[in-house]
């Protein structure tokens, strides 16, 4: 029609002039599309009316189109992730936005009376919240964001790749999807980095992965039930670390006092009316935890709940395995008090070089490892998990580096959880591992204000006289020493 209407007007020839053209159509900058409607809604009570399904806002997913695709009805990837949204049982506002500002559609669709009509925010545009392709402003964005009050998720549908150089690569995302997709959200505060769609090598247009789509669904419904369910129904699970392993630090993490600082959180649990049973103190709940043993997994009961154990086979041997078992069972350490179990993270499994696994590019967890994880989702069927600390081993496991797929180790140990993340705030770029491989929110803490102390006087001396005697290959002057730092050690009767 453009062509033609340029041709009609522009091109003097008398047979052009007969030509009948509609007029054109105009297009509002924000509206409400959904794949099964006639047409666009121009106000959020003209969709309610043809929606007919109920928006309770406890239940609603506001999702943000780019309107270039919608416009030109470019729109499969779109379609089936508000089907797939729509499977699970909950409702969808889906509102075409402009590219350089989400909040003008966000104000019209998915607010009413400064209170928001939906649960979560879901990002589809692929760009900030405020500036789009252009520019950032990160600040005018958090402001937004924090007066609304509620999650934000950024998905990402690949643009500048195609679907098979994305699933083929090791790295995952290239560097201009990275950056633009998934690191400036982040500014904007966005998690949930999830893959959903892209354009093909033999395609002009996106379509959806529909399995997942099928994943994004289901985890943004468990976030919603920790959003809406009676707290005394919600089953949380806590992670605590062991690392280095076989040396006694169970409960470690880096400038975090873990057994006082888990106590004080079950104690708000309980204050929340979460069912939880409270220890005496943090000693006794470190005391109850150690060793303690809270599932015996049968190798059946293993293979009948994980769909990775084949796999796990080929780089481990035959389930169950030698970590984290007794026999012919793997056993899950940990201890559950009311509807919070508090679990021991599995070691990474190389005893002798237990960082050998982090990042690889091939291998898989151990059993013990995909057990434990197995058992927080299909046996205790935890709502939502916490990771205690800076850091697990889970963010590490072998996949893609950014933009995980299906088939990477993090993305299927996490599986649906809704995960949060206990993360010191001094080490952003490990935490941002954290968000990007284990769709984590990140909850900070902050370092200890406190250096080292260092040693004054006698004792300098006599550390001095020690590094002396340590390094020195003569042995007169190595018995000279020696009787220097055993009187001083008399002296100041160290």
């Amino acid at each position: 029609s453009m062509l033609l209407y340029s041709l009609v007007q522009y091109v003097p020839d008398k047979r052009l002039k007969k030509i009948r053209l509609p007029k054109p159509e105009q297009m509002p900058s924000v509206a409400i599309y959904h794949p099964n409607a006639p047409a666009l809604f121009q106000t959020f009570n003209e969709y309610r009316k043809w929606y007919r399904k109920p928006l309770d806002p406890g239940s609603t997913i506001g999702l943000l189109l780019m309107r270039p695709q919608v416009i030109s009805k470019t729109t499969k990837h779109y379609d089936a992730l508000i089907n797939a949204i729509e499977a699970e049982g909950l409702s969808v506002v889906p509102a075409i936005a402009t590219l350089m500002d989400n909040r003008e559609a966000v104000s019209k669709f998915f607010v009413e009376n400064d209170r928001a009509r939906v649960s979560q925010i879901v990002s589809l545009t692929g760009f900030s919240f405020v500036g789009g392709p252009a520019m950032n402003d990160s600040a005018a964005a958090s402001e937004f964001l924090r007066e609304l009050n509620i999650p934000y998720r950024s998905a990402v549908s690949l643009d500048t790749q195609t679907i098979e150089a994305w699933s083929d690569s090791q790295t995952g995302l290239n560097p201009v999807q990275a950056g633009m997709q998934i690191a400036i959200p982040e500014i904007d505060g966005a998690t949930e980095p999830f893959i959903y769609g892209g354009i093909p090598t033999r395609g002009q247009e996106p379509v959806a992965l529909d399995d997942r789509c099928q994943r994004l669904a289901r985890r943004l419904k468990r976030w919603n039930k920790l959003q809406t369910a009676p707290r005394k129904d919600v089953k949380l699970a806590i992670v605590l670390f062991c690392f280095p392993p076989n040396k006694g630090n169970i409960g470690t993490a880096a400038d975090l006092d873990v057994f006082p600082g888990v106590f004080d959180v079950l104690k708000r649990f309980d204050e929340e009316g979460y069912r939880v049973a409270l220890p005496d103190s943090a000693d006794d709940l470190r005391e109850r935890l150690n060793g303690n043993v809270s599932h015996r997994m049968n190798v059946q009961e293993y293979r009948r709940l994980c769909p990775y154990v084949r796999e796990v086979e080929n780089d481990w041997g035959a389930a169950p395995g030698a970590i984290n078992t007794f026999g012919k069972d793997l056993l899950i350490q940990g201890l559950q008090s009311g509807n919070v179990f508090i679990g021991v993270q599995p070691t990474f499994g190389f005893e002798g070089d237990p960082m050998r696994l982090m990042m690889a590019r091939g291998g898989s967890p151990h059993h013990g490892f995909m057990a434990f994880y197995t058992f927080l989702s299909k046996v205790f069927k935890a709502d939502g998990v916490i990771h205690f600390g800076t850091h697990g081993a889970l963010e590490f496991m072998p996949g893609k580096q950014i933009g995980l797929s299906g088939e990477c180790w993090p993305d299927r140990l996490i599986d649906e959880l809704p995960n949060f993340y206990i993360y010191s705030v001094n080490n952003p770029s490990e935490g941002s591992i954290a968000k990007r491989r284990s769709y984590a929110e990140l909850i900070s803490y902050l370092t200890p204000p406190i250096e080292n102390a260092g040693l004054y006087k006698e004792l300098a001396g006599l550390k001095d006289l020690v590094m002396a005697y340590r390094q020195s290959t003569n042995e007169s002057e190595r018995d000279r020493l020696y009787q220097s730092i055993e009187a001083l050690q008399q002296q100041t009767h160290f």
